[in-house]
């Protein structure tokens, strides 16, 4: 018993040493290994993305670009962009670490793997149904005197009895779903051509389908060969309720940061670094858009096979793409009478899914989907805590003064963890 009291005895003294010096033990984010770590230095991760090779999941590019993973201590060993409907599967197997993708897509793959959405990055507003030029628009029988449901109607009827082209991807079902709800049609009322975006676009510039649905990229091609769209998300979404029961939500699409459960356990740190560098950026792009889309525009154009300019990129940022910075996003995370408060698509989404039998009532709920409510929440702490800290700081010299500029610096980059860490370091230094 003694020789026990006195070996802890004597790793005790050692520990306090370590500290004198300006040491701490610490466990790196994403390890559970315990290294020295010195004071203001932020643990070093590798990790693997992936994304969808559309405008709204190639924004992080500009992030990549411009260093601002490795500033909070990630590098990026591999990004790849996927096709939608295969991200999920490789999530599953393992191949990334997380990925550019809206939550709703992985809501079918739940059952093989625990997925989280651990922050959000834009809203995506660009489903649209696009048909040929003189057809009527929604916003044409609306301006005639139709109310917002009869006018729903109207548009849908022109599609009986001819060919409907769309991709197989999950995340666009929703929105079809709901057209064809709203409408008042079935799969039986049309013919369905279920092709890739590239080969649905040839369709309807051969004249073969006359209205297609799919992602930006073929949208935009479509316009700028004269066909319009005649019934959007936005156009739908402007009835939704705040609430879970409200079908209208299903035609918008919250785009966020995806990993595991698993991973996002194991990795808790690496997880609000990640936040943070989502957050600068969706900041950068609110702030700067004809930047970013200088940035952005010519790796979208060479994943996507697009031909955008930085003006039409730019215009997607402030029409279907809207990015939504930290503060904005408050009232997704806290205003439950806000009709995009987080849980709303999310749970009327799984609801769908309930309904056509993929799932039982009550299988999976929001919380199982998403977590960036709670990442948002402890970030919110975190940021308060650097701000006492820093407000106790006027004063900081030597080395208390180093890691009070290095606080600030993360600070500023939206990594509230490090900032409230550094200035409580310094506060230490300083015997505060």
């Amino acid at each position: 018993m003694k020789n026990t009291l006195r070996i802890l005895s004597l790793v005790l003294a050692a520990l306090l040493m370590l500290t004198a010096c300006g040491k701490v033990e610490t466990p790196p984010a994403g390890t559970g290994d315990a290294d020295t770590v010195e004071y203001g230095t932020i643990p070093q991760v590798s990790l693997k993305f992936a994304t969808e090779p559309y405008p709204d999941h190639t924004i992080p590019y500009i992030a990549v670009s411009q260093g601002w993973f490795e500033d909070v201590g990630i590098t990026l060993g591999q990004v790849d962009s996927i096709d939608a409907d295969k991200l999920p599967s490789v999530m599953v197997a393992g191949s990334y670490d997380f990925a550019s993708g809206a939550p709703s897509l992985f809501i079918p793959s739940m059952r093989q793997a625990n997925f989280t959405t651990f922050c959000f990055s834009n809203l995506f507003l660009g489903y649209s149904i696009m048909a040929p030029a003189g057809t009527k628009t929604y916003g044409d029988f609306v301006a005639e005197g139709q109310k917002p449901a009869e006018a729903i109607v109207s548009v849908m009827a022109q599609m009986k009895g001819q060919t409907f082209t769309y991709p197989s991807e999950s995340a666009i079902k929703p929105f079809i779903d709901l057209c064809l709800e709203k409408g008042g049609l079935t799969m039986d009322d049309f013919k369905s051509e279920v092709l890739d975006d590239s080969n649905g676009v040839a369709l309807m510039l051969a004249g073969r389908a006359q209205f297609k649905v799919g992602g930006v990229p073929a949208t935009a091609t479509l316009t700028s060969n004269g066909f319009i769209p005649i019934l959007s998300s936005a156009d739908i979404a402007s009835a939704a309720e705040a609430s879970v029961d409200s079908v209208e939500i299903r035609s918008i699409l919250h785009n966020g940061w995806t990993t595991t459960k698993e991973f996002a356990a194991n990795n808790h740190d690496t997880i609000l670094r990640l936040a943070s560098v989502c957050f600068r950026m969706n900041q950068y792009v609110h702030d700067n858009p004809a930047e970013a889309a200088a940035i952005h525009v010519d790796y979208v154009n060479s994943i996507a096979g697009t031909s955008f300019t930085k003006e039409e990129v730019e215009g997607l940022y402030a029409s279907v793409l809207p990015l939504y910075t930290f503060d904005m996003q408050k009232d997704w995370m806290e205003n439950t009478s806000d009709p995009l408060y987080w849980e709303y698509e999310i749970g009327s989404t799984i609801k769908m899914y309930e309904e056509q039998g993929m799932f039982n009532a009550g299988e999976f709920t929001p919380a199982d989907i998403v977590s960036a409510n709670t990442v948002y929440a402890e970030l919110k702490d975190l940021r308060a805590q650097a701000d006492a800290n820093l407000a106790q700081l006027a004063d900081a010299e030597g080395q208390a003064a180093e890691l009070k500029a290095k606080a600030e610096y993360q600070y500023s980059i939206f990594n509230y963890l490090d900032a409230a860490t550094f200035s409580a370091q310094a506060l230490e230094l300083m015997g505060a």
